[in-house]
């Protein structure tokens, strides 16, 4: 543009120059005068030709510094006007000498948070606790940016980077400037609908055996083997867990235990996460109530979250309603905070792939991927949501449950069946994601009502199977206050469920996270049942296998070792809510219960059923114990026949 005026400007003055000492005739300087007047009106009508062209796409100059989806994007737009999310990236940081480089990280690591300082140290030596990533970008390149552009977003100093709000006008102007490495769109992600429980899952729901102290949660941590942890005192306590989500509603009853160290809305740029009640569009902490009750909720007889005790700081990163993209910029923000607090978990409940294409989820593409990896290697576990996309158009992972060393969560349901909608792998280069699955299908979460007052509810997606997985990871560094993300991940990987076999839906299987948490304690559990009722040794019946008024039955029991300790000396004591009923042998023993596998009872329990009891349904509670075991209860229920 500026070139193509000059060159018009200087042909007026050579046309003077030319004119001035031969032409004196006035009518001559007449007709120079309407001349030169009229290359002024072509001059205006060129140069709005110029601009429309300019920018409606056709004539938009190709720069290498654009990303090519930025590009196109900026190209296929009739409106020169019209504004775009960028991220300008830097080609360094002003650090002109080796001197310098020392000054400048020496007083960044005299900066650093104790816990992020000690969080570091598990993966990092004193030499190289930081680097250039942590400094700050150089000062003089943001002013010259935010004198060019709209709107400042966010400053990321991993990426080296801002994102910032601008023109194709003011896109093209900052290409010019040699400190401008590339430039490339802000990526956004719709968040998908609330996924409603289906009326067949509800209805088993009702019939699951519901744990008095975890209430209708009893399912969701029950599934991952969380109890005998809470059993042993372990809730999370002193670990620190960043929630990254829409917003949080702190008021709820689920989180008046809840150590809030700090929070963030990197959305409005203020330091309360909650809900605007004064904006009568503002309903943003419905969905991050739900993900931080799940992890870290503490309601007796209601809700447990698995790492209840845990302390927590919160980033709202999201905005607030379902049909608004979410911008991953926020999401940088919130995540670079965190880990500068010191955070040593990360939930994160939403991934991203606007403007991406399946080739970008490699691990090392997508710029949350980028962030996440970056956290990682500095001793944070960060555990996302591998996406709803199964039965979508995308239908893959979504970033940055791609990166190499993040901790993607898959969903199944109470049966252990992978959900309908959880994101299957492989990532774009071949690596099995996602890493374990947790119940996501039909989760018990807190919610908030429009009028402010505190509810429940049942919802489904890896939204909320994440939040199940990053608690579990919680309980484990307070196990292993030295474990590292890479141990973390081993140990969630090596005791899931299908760990001999993983592929790329349930990827390693289903939490086991008093395996994971490798206490040398044994953990046998109940695994099946059986009823003989064939008159045979003390059992007196028809031999259907079935109960019935007025038999005596043997109840066959089979325990699984879910641990990788030998389960020594173990015994199962049986009892009943019903009075009437008789059991005449109520303690049975087990030889030894070999890690991993299942052991019979050697004798069985003897249970006398009364006449009268035709219909009902009988309840026993189980406990087991042994020398080397953790104590458990469980329940068995048997329908006694007519």
């Amino acid at each position: 543009m500026k070139k193509g005026k000059a060159t018009i400007i200087d042909t007026e003055d050579e046309i003077l120059n030319e004119k001035r000492s031969s032409c004196r005739n006035p009518l001559f300087n007449i007709f120079l005068v309407l001349f030169i007047s009229s290359l002024f009106i072509l001059q205006g009508s060129s140069t709005e030709k110029i601009q429309k062209k300019y920018f409606t796409g056709h004539l938009f100059p190709q720069s290498s510094k654009i990303e090519p989806r930025l590009q196109n994007e900026i190209s296929s737009t009739l409106d020169p006007s019209k504004t775009f999310k960028v991220w300008i990236y830097f080609t360094d940081k002003g650090i002109t000498s080796q001197a310098s480089l020392v000054s400048e990280l020496a007083e960044v690591r005299q900066s650093l948070n104790n816990r992020c300082i000690w969080r570091r140290r598990k993966v990092r030596t004193e030499e190289n606790l930081v680097d250039t990533a942590d400094l700050p970008i150089y000062l003089p390149y943001a002013e010259k940016v935010k004198s060019s552009v709209k709107r400042i977003r966010i400053v990321s100093r991993w990426l080296n980077a801002m994102s910032v709000e601008a023109d194709s006008i003011e896109i093209q102007s900052l290409t010019e400037h040699e400190f401008v490495r590339k430039i490339g769109p802000v990526t956004s992600f719709k968040r998908d609908k609330f996924l409603l429980p289906r009326k067949t899952d509800l209805e088993r729901v009702k019939e699951d055996n519901i744990n008095i102290q975890y209430g209708p949660s009893f399912i969701q941590i029950d599934q991952i083997n969380v109890l005998p942890l809470h059993q042993l005192g372990y809730s999370g306590k002193g670990v620190l867990v960043c929630m990254m989500d829409t917003g949080f509603r702190k008021s709820h009853e689920i989180f008046q235990k809840a150590n809030l160290i700090a929070e963030w809305d990197f959305v409005n740029n203020d330091d309360d996460v909650s809900q605007d009640f004064l904006d009568p569009d503002d309903y943003s902490d419905s969905h991050g109530t739900g993900t931080w009750s799940i992890l870290g909720g503490y309601r007796p007889g209601e809700l447990i979250g698995p790492a209840y005790g845990a302390d927590f700081i919160l980033a709202k990163t999201e905005c607030t309603k379902f049909e608004k993209p979410i911008e991953e910029d926020y999401w940088v923000a919130g995540i670079e905070w965190a880990e500068a607090l010191g955070a040593e978990v990360v939930s994160s409940s939403l991934g991203y792939t606007d403007w991406y294409t399946f080739e970008d989820m490699d691990g090392e593409t997508a710029v949350t991927t980028i962030a996440a990896n970056r956290a990682v290697s500095l001793g944070v576990v960060v555990v996302t949501a591998a996406g709803n996309e199964r039965d979508e158009s995308w239908g893959h992972i979504i970033a940055p449950a791609d990166g190499f060393g993040v901790i993607s969560a898959g969903a199944v349901d109470s049966l252990g069946n992978i959900a309908s909608f959880s994101s299957p792998g492989p990532t774009y280069d071949g690596r099995i994601k996602p890493e374990v699955c947790a119940l996501g299908v039909n989760n018990w979460l807190a919610a908030n009502t429009q009028n402010g007052s505190d509810t429940y509810q049942r919802g489904s997606g890896t939204s909320f199977s994440t939040p199940l997985v990053a608690g579990t990871a919680a309980l484990l560094l307070e196990v292993h206050r030295d474990w590292t993300p890479s141990q973390v991940r081993s140990a969630l990987l090596s005791t899931a469920s299908r760990s001999s076999n993983p592929d790329n839906d349930y990827g390693w299987g289903i939490v086991n996270a008093s395996s994971a948490a490798s206490l040398n304690i044994a953990l046998p559990r109940l695994n099946s049942y059986t009823i003989d009722d064939d008159s045979v040794g003390e059992s007196s019946g028809n031999g259907n296998k079935k109960a019935e008024a007025g038999e005596t039955l043997e109840l066959i029991l089979s325990l699984k070792n879910e641990s990788s300790t030998p389960a020594l000396s173990v015994e199962g004591t049986l009892s009943s809510t019903h009075p009437e009923i008789r059991i005449s042998t109520s303690k049975v023993s087990f030889s030894t219960i070999y890690p991993f596998t299942t052991q019979s009872s050697e004798k069985p329990f003897v249970i006398e059923i009364p006449h009268f009891l035709m219909g009902y349904r009988a309840i026993f509670r189980l406990k087991i114990e042994g020398t080397n075991s953790l104590s458990s209860y469980e329940t068995i229920i048997i329908n006694i026949s007519r």
